[in-house]
C-alpha cells in the first residue's frame, strides 16, 4: 500500500511528518511523491495564523477535488485541532482525522479505514511528546536534519494559538535527545538543527534553568556532528552559560534566531512580550561577545492599536539595529487568543502597506551585508549538488549559495564568494 504525505507549516510540523512516515515505513508501508498513484494521502497541517490555514485548505481542497475511489484521505495536525469535526461537514471527502499530539496512532487509523470504517476521528489534548526510539524517514537533504527538543508552549502570547493547539511546554529528556542526535549523525547528517516553540525555554518546566547550555555541551562531544543551529530563542531566556557556549563553541553556529515581533513598548505590552529595552540590550551583548554572530529575527506589523508612529519607530529601529535576516508577517486575528478582542484593528491594506515597506528595507540591509561577504572564504554545506549553504544561513529560511560546479550532497567544500544574487542568495 502507498502512501503520499503533504507536509504544510514550519521545521517542527516537518520532524512531525517524518515521524509519521518513518512509523509507517516500519508497517511496511511504501511511500510516492505523487498523489495519484497513493492508496493513502496523508495531509499534516498548519493553523499558526490565517494565512496558513488558508494555505491548509487550499491543498485540502486540491486533494479531495482528485479523489480516486480506491483512495482514502488522512488530514492531521493543527486544522484538526483548531476545527474539529466541523471540518468532515466542509470535507465530507475527509476520511479521518488526527489531532497534533495524536499522529503516532496512524497506523491504527489506517488499518481501520480499511475496515470500512469511515469519518475517523482523533484529537485528543496535546501530551504526546515523540523519542528517539520512534523511527522518522529524513524528508531534507542528505546534509542536515531538524530535531525537535520540546512541545508545545506555555507563554501566552496574547496573539498566538500554539498553547492551545499543541499543549504546555514540554521538554525532552536531554539524553534522548542526544541518543537521536547520534542516530541522525550515524545517517550522514552534518548539521543538526534544533527546534522548539522556544528553544532556549528547553528544560525550565522541568526546573532545570541551564539544560539547554547543557544540551550543547553534550551535542559538541559527538565526532561525527559538525554543526549545531538554534532557531526559535526567545529573548527574555538567554543566560550567560548558554551565550558562553555559544561564542567559545567550535560546532555551535555563530547563529541566533531571536522573534522580536515589534520594538515599540506599546505594541509589545500589548502582546505580552519582553520590553524591548531588555531585548535591545541583548543584541549588543550578543554582539560582543559574540563578535561575528549572524542575528535573525521575526517582525509583526498591523498588531492591534498600532499607529503610524508605532510602526516608524519599528522601521528606525530595523535600520538601526541591521539584522542579517529578518522575517514579516501580518497579525491575523485568531480565535481563542486574548488579543483577538483588541481593538482598533488595522485595515488589511495599511498592513500590506507596512509589510512590503518593512520589507524593501531589509532587503537593502541584507544585500549591504551579503555585499561585504564577496570575496571572502567560507565554509559551505552541500544540499544539492549545486547549492549549499554556509554558517550564516539557517537553510530553507535565508538565502543560499549557488555552486557554479557539483559537489556531493551532505560534504563541506571550502569557497570564495563572487557575487550576491537577488539580494538574498550568493553564488560561489
Amino acid at each position: 500500500m502507498k502512501i503520499n504525505l503533504i507536509s504544510l507549516g514550519c521545521p517542527k510540523n516537518r520532524v512531525d511528518s517524518e515521524v509519521i512516515l518513518g512509523r509507517l515505513g516500519e508497517k511496511g508501508y511504501s511511500f510516492t511523491s505523487f498523489s495519484e498513484e497513493a492508496d493513502i494521502i496523508i495531509i499534516n497541517t498548519c493553523s499558526f495564523i490565517k494565512e496558513a490555514r488558508k494555505e491548509s485548505h487550499k491543498v485540502i481542497s486540491e486533494v479531495v477535488s482528485q479523489k480516486k475511489l480506491f483512495q482514502k484521505i488522512i488530514v492531521c495536525g493543527c486544522l484538526p485541532q483548531l476545527a474539529g469535526r466541523s471540518l468532515f461537514l466542509k470535507y465530507p471527502e475527509i476520511d479521518a482525522l488526527i489531532g497534533s499530539a495524536d499522529f503516532i496512532k496512524i497506523d491504527e487509523i489506517i488499518t481501520n479505514l480499511f475496515k470500512d470504517k469511515k469519518h475517523l476521528f482523533l484529537v485528543s489534548e496535546p501530551h504526546f511528546l515523540y523519542n528517539h526510539t520512534h523511527p522518522r524517514l529524513l524528508t531534507t537533504p542528505p546534509s542536515y536534519a531538524y530535531l525537535k527538543i520540546a512541545e508545545g508552549c506555555s507563554h501566552h502570547c496574547s496573539y498566538c494559538l500554539i498553547p492551545s493547539l499543541r499543549g504546555k511546554y514540554r521538554s525532552r529528556p536531554l539524553k534522548d535527545i542526544v541518543q537521536e542526535a547520534k542516530a541522525l549523525c550515524n545517517l550522514g547528517v552534518k548539521e543538526i538543527i534544533l527546534v522548539a516553540q522556544d528553544t532556549t525555554f528547553y528544560g525550565r518546566d522541568l526546573g532545570k534553568k541551564f539544560l539547554l547550555s547543557s544540551l550543547l555541551e553534550a551535542l559538541e562531544k559527538l565526532d561525527k556532528l559538525r554543526w549545531v543551529r538554534l532557531l526559535y530563542t526567545h529573548p527574555a531566556h538567554f543566560d550567560s552559560s548558554l551565550i558562553r557556549i555559544i561564542a567559545t563553541s567550535k560546532k555551535i553556529c555563530k547563529y541566533i534566531d531571536l522573534p522580536l515581533q515589534h520594538t515599540h513598548n506599546d505594541i509589545l505590552m500589548r502582546m505580552k512580550r519582553p520590553r524591548f529595552e531588555e531585548t535591545e540590550k541583548l543584541i549588543y551583548k550578543l554582539r560582543e561577545k559574540i563578535p561575528e554572530v549572524t542575528l535573525r529575527t521575526t517582525l509583526m506589523v498591523g498588531f492591534p492599536g498600532e499607529e503610524e508612529e508605532h510602526f516608524r519607530k519599528l522601521l528606525k529601529d530595523v535600520k538601526r539595529l541591521k539584522f542579517d535576516w529578518l522575517g514579516v508577517f501580518s497579525y491575523s486575528p485568531e480565535k481563542g487568543t486574548s488579543a483577538y478582542s483588541f481593538v482598533p484593528r488595522i485595515l488589511s491594506k495599511v498592513k500590506m502597506r507596512r509589510y512590503k515597506e518593512l520589507m524593501r528595507l531589509q532587503s537593502f540591509i541584507t544585500l549591504e551585508k551579503n555585499e561585504k561577504r564577496t570575496g571572502e572564504k567560507y565554509f559551505i554545506l552541500v544540499d544539492k549538488e549545486n547549492e549549499g549553504h554556509t554558517e550564516f544561513q539557517a537553510p530553507e529560511i535565508d538565502g543560499k549559495v549557488i555552486l557554479r560546479r557539483k559537489h556531493i550532497p551532505g560534504k563541506f567544500i571550502q569557497g570564495k564568494i563572487s557575487s550576491v544574487i537577488n539580494n538574498y542568495d550568493l553564488a560561489c
